[in-house]
């Protein structure tokens, strides 16, 4: 097969490395959405899903299986690379198996989520599931009325780069009553709001937020958004936050109205957000009704408050 000349950036990570940052200059230039290349790939008979193929780009997974290695192969010659350009840049293969004893660094979001079936295709839809950030530190704050509905909550998030030109934020929101109105995104600070899909039986949105400035690798920004219930809805018992990835600090707080605060509540973690987390502590709710929680280097999965009511 003959190939066109490639441009410099591609020649040099190709020559240079590592693999994602190779994988993620030749698919930049092709234009092709991951969901066109994953369709791709999918007709030659290899099945990898947008949230792996994402993974691969940003360097947090790596292709080491038979099939995956296949993928790479076949992902050179859709993306117009040299043969054996990509996979030589991934070296040996790892050891796998029962003496491989060590628990794994991330979730794939579809896993993470996956009683909900239609996650996969509204990631999809955006194109990419991987924004490029590394999350140091998430502070979601929640706010129940007198009736113990939730009424709004607001995130804060600390971002650092994880490659050059990272223009945008990807939030994955689920809410809790099918009949409730979906919520309204407002109050978004260094960054405005893009791209929404949704699905309303769930219900389930998916978002982007485009940053105000195009990050280079390293490069940290904060950016807070809200969510605002437009109605109200049923009275819950539980909020919290799913996370694919490690991240250095987690902190969950619950205002709750004077007039409807809880007799006990109990910080729950899990990995399937399924039936009930369990409960690993409690948590102590002021005098004036908050309740707070922070966790350093959380691991992947669902850190969650869960409170009952008198």
């Amino acid at each position: 097969m003959t190939y066109r000349p490639l441009p410099p950036e591609i020649a040099d990570a190709l020559r240079t490395g590592p693999f994602e940052a190779a994988l993620d200059a030749a698919v930049r230039a092709s234009g092709l959405s991951m969901e066109r290349i994953r369709h791709r790939l999918d007709t030659r008979g290899v099945q990898v899903s947008v949230t792996t193929l994402s993974y691969w780009r940003r360097g947090r997974s790596r292709p080491e299986r038979p099939q995956s290695r296949q993928a790479v192969r076949l992902l050179e010659e859709l993306l117009a690379l040299p043969s054996d350009s990509l996979v030589s840049l991934l070296g040996p293969q790892r050891p796998r198996g029962r003496w491989v004893n060590r628990p794994p660094v991330n979730l794939d979001a579809a896993r993470l989520w996956q009683e909900y079936e239609s996650l996969p295709g509204l990631l999809g839809e955006m194109g990419s599931t991987d924004d490029g950030l590394a999350r140091l530190a998430v502070h979601d704050r929640y706010e129940i009325d007198a009736n113990g509905c939730e009424t709004t909550w607001t995130t804060t998030l600390v971002l650092r780069a994880e490659r050059d030109r990272v223009d945008r934020c990807m939030i994955i929101t689920r809410g809790d009553d099918p009949e409730r109105e979906l919520p309204v995104l407002t109050g978004v600070r260094n960054a405005r709001p893009g791209r929404v899909r949704i699905d309303s039986t769930v219900p389930l949105v998916v978002a982007e937020l485009l940053l105000e400035r195009e990050l280079a690798k390293g490069e940290t920004e904060v950016v807070e958004y809200t969510y605002l219930m437009p109605s109200a809805g049923a009275r819950t018992t539980e909020c919290g936050r799913g996370f694919p990835v490690p991240i250095r600090l987690y902190t969950l707080e619950v205002q709750f109205h004077p007039d409807a605060v809880p007799f006990r509540s109990h910080r729950c973690v899990g990995t399937q957000a399924a039936g009930p987390l369990p409960a690993v502590e409690p948590v102590w709710i002021s005098a004036s009704g908050r309740a707070l929680f922070s966790v350093e280097d959380p691991q992947p999965g669902f850190q969650a408050l869960r409170w009952e009511w008198e």
